[in-house]
């Protein structure tokens, strides 16, 4: 139950946003109460605003009522600070518009876009993001800056403090700062006089103290994200200019970054890239040094991988080479990579680093690399070491990762005291992996929270740490995680008393009510590093191993309508927690009630999240398995029957279609939308109509056609039992259309019966009903092994997620192709194609994703148009076969885009391979969808032949 004081204030900020976009239930509390660290809180409100002056009018509430507020990007921090158990605002979805401003030499930014989408819009303009986190795939530019997250190749000198160039600013109180606009400054000096005056005294105080001033500058000589940018002070010395870069690196605490100017990098025209084995860590880190010293313009990346890593990968999805699974102890890894603006500069660079490389005791010789997919597959692996190692963990702990920077001339024995500190404290799993050549490591080890004794082991581990690091060695505890709460009660011991005391006066001039994420960077408790750990029971081998980074949510249809992979993982834990604590039982009520809906209903169960996730967890399959459970023995009955009877069935489909034709022919499409969606307001269960829908399916067409080359062609039970919707101007069904392809290009078509009731099994397998489905693939199967003569012939599967169920279930000696991959092998060569001169889209399904093929699909586009638009914002489209019309808001929510980069930009027509899909694009794009051998038939004739 809410506060009476939040649920007043929630109200209030209901006013302000709509109000089903603050969210106060408990189930959603509890979803975005978790982040990739290994803490929990739970929000008391969620906020998701649209724009600067919701923010503004929110922030202004807030601070009138003295309630906390957080703010949150992608929620892939790893040290707590994108938590809150007060009021969290989430930037994400809601924040994603761009301008390229200059030709690509700068870039402006809303705080939700992710950092891999920067790179892509400036690579084409020879430009890139200077930060590049492993997380870059996820993160996004609002917690990018907010952190100051660096990655491998840009060190100090291209972190998000060199490059900010200005950015608007939400302060505390509700207040916008533009510091790129000369009126919003003078505004800004006239309302708060204060801030300005604050941070000028803090200046002058540092710049009085010539020791205070070098010791600042030794500090930001590595790289440091220990609490504020203190080094803002002694480079600028305008207090519009400390403010902008203070705010890199600051976390939410002192204000809202609702607009970022960023400086773009040049972006190398050559790369080459090694993964270089060591025959000890401490040979690796000579090496470094040395190469440090020696080639640093040379050497533009150095990740080190220990042992532990090493055997992490090689036990993950990634290509990794045999020779691993021998390796002895010592073996450490160095991924080495190396830019130029020509091939002659790249081979002079590798002679020169290889060269050092060899002084330092190889395990194997120095093999660089130019292969774009090696090089891809290389970083992957890097990128991929926090979940992969986390992976490793015992089940039931937690994954914990610190990030930490040496000196570089302290490198080798540095590095050799923190493995030996790890394995004193029992954590003979800690894995040392990370930015070498800039001296940051991030060390992580699994951890066991249950047990006060546990959490004594991590305090103590702890305690020594920062000893080691900060007091030892002089280095930075934080190097690019941010400070959180997980290490903002050692803020103070690496930075002396007297820094310290000058970081608290930032935070009381900036942020006077300290509403703005309060405990992080600045805290007064000592302990607050050893409280509030996730609890991560088991629930499911399927997900146990999930460490909720968040990789996955760039993926998920469903994120930001219901819940993501990673929320659906943590609420079921949270459920699994207070059913064995037997804590919170009305929580607990409320959790078990909401699940269903929010997690299992409205998942699209695609599998797309694996593709995110470094261990390839496909969430969808937890979620069809958890269906099964949920499932009562009517559904079980339901399903078996009509498993049996589906021949049948397919004869009342069609009626039932062709019943709504006449239905539709007399009072039309919109009409049948409201009475359906009335119907579906009292309760009834019935599929939501529109405008999409198809008419009924025609009889199949007799499946023979003459030709010099056979193949099968099996029509999918969609087809057969849906026809074309009303609104494409080409009528027949799409068993016709392939009929006449074969005919034009002179393949004869192999059938035996016709495939009445015959499917691949994947309506059931949505369902969790796996052995329904299988059985019905086992039939499929056994029927084409006939019909293509035991996999001789190859065989045309026109609808792509029936391509998937069946490479995975049916007899691996079949040749199956989808309609894309079938076209380029055997159809493009034998027909004369000319380009339509029609600007037309393509919509690659979530199996075409899945099954690397995308590629073939929009090249077949484009041999057949003059303009195709593959849409940026669309992922999954929510249909996931009937889904999307039983719960109709996650096909909108999934295609909430779509007419704007379809229909808005010009386009005529659209493309697909996935009947249902069709159904949901057309709907939302006002533009017909079919599929794509619709237009392979439209923009070609047969071939001459001689």
């Amino acid at each position: 139950m809410l506060q009476s004081n939040i649920s007043v204030l929630a109200d209030k900020l209901g006013q302000i946003l709509d109000q089903d976009r603050v969210y106060t239930d408990n189930l959603r509390r509890v979803a975005w109460g978790t982040d990739a660290s290994f803490y929990q809180k739970r929000p008391q409100v969620v906020l998701h605003p649209k724009t600067e002056s919701e923010v503004a009018a929110a922030l202004a509430e807030c601070y009138q009522a003295k309630t906390p507020v957080t703010f949150r990007a992608a929620g892939t921090a790893l040290c707590g600070q994108a938590l809150s158990d007060s009021v969290l605002m989430v930037a994400g979805a809601h924040w994603t518009d761009y301008e390229v401003l200059e030709d690509g030499a700068r870039i402006k930014l809303q705080p939700g876009v992710i950092g891999a989408k920067v790179n892509q819009v400036l690579a084409p303009l020879g430009w890139k993001f200077g930060p590049d986190p492993a997380t870059i795939a996820s993160a996004m530019v609002g917690g990018i800056v907010a952190n100051n997250a660096s990655g491998m190749n840009c060190g100090t000198h291209q972190n998000a403090y060199r490059l900010i160039d200005s950015a608007r600013i939400v302060l505390a109180d509700g207040t916008v700062l533009d510091t790129g606009c000369e009126q919003s400054r003078a505004q800004f000096a006239l309302k708060h006089p204060e801030v300005l005056e604050g941070l000028a005294e803090i200046r002058d105080t540092i710049m009085a103290d010539e020791a205070l001033v070098a010791r600042i500058k030794r500090k930001y000589s590595i790289k440091n994200v220990t609490g504020f940018g203190m080094n803002s002070f002694v480079e600028f010395s305008d207090p519009f200019d400390i403010m902008l870069h203070l705010m890199v690196g600051s976390e939410g605490t002192l204000g809202f970054l609702s607009e970022i100017t960023m400086k773009s990098v040049p972006k190398a025209t050559h790369s080459a890239s090694a993964m270089v084995y060591f025959d000890s860590l401490k040979g690796a880190c000579e090496a470094i040094v040395e190469l440090r010293k020696d080639a640093f313009d040379e050497t533009n990346a150095a990740e080190l991988l220990d042992n532990f890593a090493l055997k992490a990968v090689a036990a993950s999805k990634y290509q990794t080479p045999e020779f691993l699974a021998d390796i002895h102890k010592d073996v450490t890894a160095v991924l080495f990579e190396t830019f130029g603006m020509s091939q002659e500069e790249i081979d002079a660079n590798i002679a020169k680093m290889g060269a050092i490389m060899a002084k330092h005791g190889l395990y194997r010789p120095v093999e660089f690399t130019q292969d774009t997919a090696e090089i891809t597959n290389m970083w992957a692996i890097r990128k991929a070491v926090f979940p992969l190692a986390g992976s490793m963990r015992p089940a039931g702990t937690s994954c914990v990762i610190e990030d930490i920077a040496f000196p570089i001339e302290v490198l080798p024995q540095a590095t050799l005291d923190l493995q030996a500190l790890s394995f004193e404290h029992g954590y003979n799993d800690a894995v040392i992996y990370g930015h070498a050549l800039e001296g940051n490591y991030h060390v992580i080890f699994s951890q066991n929270f249950g047990t006060q004794e546990e959490i004594d082991r991590f305090d103590r581990f702890m305690q020594e740490m920062v000893e080691l690091v900060a007091v030892k060695y002089d280095g930075s505890l934080k190097a690019e995680h941010g400070t959180g709460f997980g290490m903002a009660s050692f803020v103070e011991k690496e930075w002396g008393s007297e820094i310290y005391g000058l970081m608290a006066r930032v935070k009381q001039v900036m942020d006077p009510a300290g509403i703005l994420n309060p405990g992080v960077i600045i805290n007064d408790d000592p302990d607050c590093h050893a409280k509030g750990f996730k609890p991560l029971p088991t629930i499911h081998d399927i997900v146990d191993k999930c460490i909720e980074c968040g990789f996955c949510e760039a993926h998920c249809v469903a994120h930001g309508l219901t819940l993501s992979p990673r929320q659906r993982t943590a609420v079921a834990r949270v459920i699994k927690t207070l059913e064995t604590t037997g804590a919170e039982p009305e929580v607990l009520a409320d959790l078990k009630k909401q699940y269903p809906y929010f997690a299992l209903d409205t998942c699209a169960a695609d599998g797309l999240c694996k593709m995110g996730c470094p261990m390839g967890i496909d969430t969808g399959k937890f979620v069809k398995a958890m269906r099964a459970e949920y499932a009562s023995e009517g559904d079980r009955k339901i399903s078996n029957f009509t498993a049996e009877k589906f021949g049948s069935l397919e004869s009342v489909a069609r009626f039932a279609l062709g019943a709504t034709d006449l239905t539709r022919a007399v009072i039309g499409d919109g009409a049948i939308t409201g009475i359906t969606k009335g119907l579906r307001k009292t309760g009834l269960p019935i599929p939501q109509w529109s405008e999409g829908m198809p008419k009924r399916g025609k009889a199949l067409p007799e499946l023979k056609t003459e030709g010099d080359v056979k193949a099968v062609y099996f029509p999918a039970c969609l087809n057969r039992m849906m026809g074309t919707s009303p609104k494409h101007e080409d009528q027949r069904s799409i068993p016709e259309t392939i009929k006449a392809l074969f005919e034009k290009a002179g393949l004869e078509m192999v059938s035996g019966h016709k495939p009445k009731g015959l499917c691949c099994g994947q309506p059931w397998e949505s369902y969790g009903h796996n052995e329904q489905a299988d059985r019905k693939s086992d039939e499929l199967s056994d029927w084409l092994m006939q019909v293509s003569n035991n996999g001789e012939y190859p065989i045309l599967v026109e609808t792509t997620a029936c391509l998937e169920r069946m490479r995975r279930a049916c007899d691996k000696r079949l040749n199956l192709l989808g309609p894309e991959e079938f076209a380029m092998q055997f159809l493009v060569k034998r027909l004369d194609i000319t380009k339509i001169e029609e600007k037309i889209a393509v919509h690659p399904t979530c199996t075409c994703r899945k099954l690397g093929i995308v590629g073939d699909l929009v090249g077949l586009a484009e041999l057949c148009a003059t303009e195709v638009v593959v849409p940026e914002k669309v992922g999954c489209c929510g249909m996931a076969g009937n889904r999307g019309m039983n719960y109709p808001e996650l096909n909108e929510h999934g295609l909430r885009h779509l007419k704007e980069e379809t229909k808005d930009k010009g386009c005529t027509s659209g493309y697909s391979v996935s009947a249902t899909c069709e159904v949901g694009l057309t709907t939302h794009s006002g533009i017909p969808y079919k599929n794509i051998l619709t237009l392979l038939d439209k923009a070609s004739k047969p071939k001459a032949r001689h």
